[in-house]
């Protein structure tokens, strides 16, 4: 059965990328958002479309060159630094460098495709794909196991399922990311919606299935970044009055869909007998616990037996954090290298579940300066060009999520989302330097014509 699929997948493949590369894109995208790789095809297909783009140089000699735009450049600097911190604790290897590789030739295609047909198309049905592979994996492990770790529908494309442990699955698939992406996906649409006109009416649909993922995963970190993009989205639209009708057609819509969520959740376990102890452990992750922590930093009276899984998180932080301070400060300032924090078993077997402190730690000082020239600088050159896109919320929603996590603020998902902000900049000074060139020939025109 997989040399069949193995088969006509190549064949597909092949008309695609020659005739239809944007369908190959779109996969790739999907491959990288949604953690898929089938048959380890992955890094093939980036090697394939990166190569096909080298062959379109028509549309290449359109738009500005990839590797001119300082924020590129500012990539290319800190992935480079990263490599040479790791090095000098004997952490460089080959998987660091082709994970940098792949960074840049990831953002690479995002950008050629982003301006070939001037919108980001193919991420963004990327990231909906993704979404919806996601909320299919919660529903599947919620069905067919009734308790987490997620069991990947994918798994049995690849003959994996029946080989590995629950301890490789939990490892493999930490439920808190299905909630990113099923966040992410909601944000993109929410937003897209709302501010573009032409955008499909029953995208809209998608919202209540991407928010019912989201409670499904129980990630307070997504549950918390969602409403805090929400929020924003709310009180940036009510100012404009083609989306303040737009937000009050979905208000409702919104509102029925948290009801049907958190419905789903108390109903479920009657519906596909799930074991009433998991679905005990989901409610208490997704109340009992985020109340204890509140009560614990009011300090006010809690149950410590409520913190569950925050208790050791807080801990695996503040562990990060004194190991930071600890370092000499020539670690501090350069930083122990990508992976250095396990190596060195700082977390004593936990990660450090904080990404700043994690950036830190492994890039140091300066590396995070770098990070961040990039990051914060494309978020605010976007914000004073008035470019509030999906994209930019998107990368909001990344860092407020990823704050109580690990890699995702320097992971490829964040990277295409960054630069797709990038593209749009770059998109905008494209078009304004055109006009300005059509309007100055409009003007020696009409000097040369009152000349005669």
């Amino acid at each position: 059965m997989n040399l069949i699929i193995l088969i006509a997948g190549g064949i597909f493949f092949g008309y695609a990328l020659i005739y239809k590369p944007e369908i190959i894109a779109v996969l790739l995208f999907t491959l990288v958002i949604g953690e898929i790789n089938i048959f380890n095809l992955r890094p093939i297909i980036t090697l394939a479309l990166f190569g096909r783009i080298m062959l379109d140089k028509a549309t290449m000699a359109r738009y500005p060159s990839f590797l001119s735009i300082p924020n590129v450049k500012l990539l290319v600097v800190f992935l480079i630094y990263g490599l040479f911190v790791s090095f000098s604790q004997d952490l460089l290897n080959y998987d660091l460098f082709k994970g940098d590789l792949d960074t840049v030739m990831l953002t690479f295609c995002m950008y050629h495709y982003f301006f070939k047909h001037q919108n980001p198309a193919q991420l963004k049905a990327a990231l909906i794909i993704s979404g919806i592979i996601c909320f299919a994996d919660l529903a599947y492990t919620y069905i067919a196991f009734g308790s987490f770790p997620i069991h990947r529908i994918y798994y049995l494309f690849g003959g994996n399922a029946e080989t590995l442990s629950e301890e490789s699955l939990d490892a493999m698939a930490n439920w808190n990311y299905f909630g990113e992406i099923c966040g992410m996906c909601f944000v993109y649409v929410l937003v897209d919606y709302i501010k573009n006109r032409h955008s499909n009416k029953y995208m809209v649909w998608l919202l209540p299935v991407m928010l019912i993922g989201v409670v499904m995963s129980t990630s307070r970190s997504a549950i918390l970044a969602l409403l805090l993009i929400t929020l924003m989205v709310v009180l940036k639209g009510i100012n404009y009055r083609d989306q303040k009708k737009r937000l009050a057609k979905i208000g409702a819509f919104g509102a029925g869909a948290a009801f049907a969520a958190f419905l789903m959740m108390a109903t479920v376990g009657k519906l596909v007998n799930l074991d009433s102890k998991f679905i005990d452990d989901i409610t208490d992750r997704l109340t009992q616990e985020p109340i204890a922590m509140v009560q614990k930093a009011l300090g006010q009276s809690y149950n410590i037996n409520n913190l569950g899984s925050m208790d050791w998180r807080e801990e695996s932080a503040e562990n990060a954090y004194k190991a930071f301070i600890n370092l000499p400060f020539r670690e501090q300032f350069f930083g122990i290298g990508i992976h250095g924090f396990e190596v060195r078993n700082i977390g004593h077997g936990y990660n450090a579940h904080n990404a700043l402190l994690l950036l830190l730690i492994e890039n140091g000082i300066m590396g995070s300066c770098l990070y961040f020239l990039i990051v914060l600088g494309t978020m605010i050159q976007s914000i004073i060009k008035k470019n509030f896109s999906p994209s930019l919320y998107v990368v909001a929603f990344i860092l407020i999520y990823g704050i109580a996590q690990n890699r995702e603020w320097t992971g490829w998902t964040a990277f295409l989302f960054i630069f797709c902000i990038v593209a749009e900049m770059q998109l905008i000074n494209y078009k304004r330097r055109e006009e300005l060139y059509t309007l100055s020939l409009q003007k020696a025109a009409l000097k040369q014509k009152n000349s005669r």
